[in-house]
Formats: C-alpha cells, structure tokens, sequence
C-alpha cells in the first residue's frame, strides 16, 4: 500500500516539475506590444427581452510584435464569445464577436469584457457596452393568466384566514 502512495506521490511531482514553464505568465513567453480598439465604449437602443444582440468590435495592433489574445473574459453568462484566441501581425486588424442574450435581464444593463493578451503594462483591455432590456410590449396578459396568478398568491391566505380579515372593519 505504501509503495502505491509513493509511486503517485512522485508521478505527481514530476508532473509538476514538468509542466513548470507551461503555468507562466504570458508576459514571459512573448514580447509586449498595444492595442487600440475602435468603440470601445457603446450604448444600445431599447433591446426587447428575449432577443439576442450581436456585438463585434474591431481592433488593431498598433505595436511591433504579435498580438496573442489569450483569453477573453464577460460580466455575465449571458455573454457568449467565439473564437477568439488568435494571433495578429503588427498593423493588421482583427474582431472579437460576443453575443448577448437578453432573456434574464430586464431594465439598464451595463456589461464588461476583459481581453486578456500580450499588451504593455496591463496584460489585459476592456470593452463596455450598456442596453436597455424592455418588455415585449405585443405580450399582453388574458384575464385566465391574471386570475391563475391570482388564485396561487391567495392561496396561502385562505389557509391562514387573512383573506377572511381583509376588508374587515373593526367597531369601536
């Protein structure tokens, strides 16, 4: 029993050893360089809940090396990104494409997204984009949808008797 516990414990050490320059940062395996990109702040109209709104930004590496955008990072699940780890030549343009779905929110939102790459001093930029989630204005409840509401909020009162008690006018 105790050769099987040493022989896992030294297969995990050498696993670690091992792999000891493939947990570096990205700064030490490739030169700095910058990025712009145009827009990087934006307003949406009204989206109506439900609907899906795609957003792509374009940018540029305006530095002398490779740009490696190695991970891409959103303030909500319900941004989807795809696609974006990618090298760009110096001067060459590139878009990062996010899809949001607007099912779970509802009113102002404003979301984030860090891109995580080979960029001077912070290793890392952000794009924003802010939507007013609306309800479907063409949805309209029939009075069978009200009353069902109804008759599930009541019914704990019913059984408590506060129903009995709510127009009650006491006698002084």
């Amino acid at each position: 029993m105790q050769i099987i516990r040493l022989s896992i414990i030294l297969v995990f050490a050498f696993i670690c050893t091992s792999c000891e320059g493939f947990f570096d940062n990205i700064k030490d395996r490739v030169p700095n360089t910058t990025m712009e990109i145009e827009d990087p702040i934006r307003h949406y109209y009204p989206v109506v809940r439900g609907d899906k709104l795609k957003v792509t930004y374009k940018f540029k590496n305006t530095g002398e090396h490779t740009l490696l955008i190695e991970d891409v990072q959103a303030s909500c699940g319900c941004i989807t990104t795809n696609n974006f780890k990618r090298s760009i030549a110096p001067g060459n343009f590139g878009y990062l494409e996010f899809e949001y779905d607007s099912t779970k929110n509802i009113g102002y939102v404003e979301h984030y997204v860090l891109i995580v790459a080979n960029i001077e001093d912070t290793f890392s930029n952000e794009v924003k984009f802010a939507t007013n989630v609306v309800s479907d204005p063409l949805y309209i409840k029939d009075y069978e949808q009200i009353y069902q509401e109804q008759q599930n909020t009541n019914a704990e009162g019913l059984v408590e008797g506060d129903a009995k008690l709510k127009y009650y006018i006491p006698k002084n």
